[in-house]
């Protein structure tokens, strides 16, 4: 199987294990803001620990394949990209909200 296909397989998996969880604490279908936002920053970390591991594990010569530490340092790059864009969009919006009722 691709890589991509099973990493996308991986993180279906791990999405669907976390939205159980999350939907035990809450009414169900409903997941609150802070229950997603410490979830993702979960995932994101775990995903920074697993590339900076590989990039450990190259370094020592214990990775066969170098594009399987490139992948999970890309992963990794993208994730936190993508909650500091959903950062910024949270700060901006709460900086108009704060200028209206002002």
């Amino acid at each position: 199987m691709n890589p991509l296909m099973l990493d996308l397989a991986q993180l279906s998996e791990v999405k669907k294990q976390e939205s159980q969880s999350v939907q035990v604490s809450s009414s169900p279908g409903v997941v609150s803001f802070e229950e997603l936002m410490s979830s993702s920053m979960k995932q994101v970390n775990k995903l920074q620990l697993e590339s900076d591991d590989m990039i450990r594990r190259l370094a020592v010569g214990d990775v066969e394949d170098i594009s399987e530490v490139v992948l999970a340092a890309s992963r990794a790059e993208v994730a936190q990209r993508m909650l500091m864009e959903l950062r910024n969009k949270f700060v901006e919006a709460y900086q108009q909200l704060s200028r209206i009722t002002g």
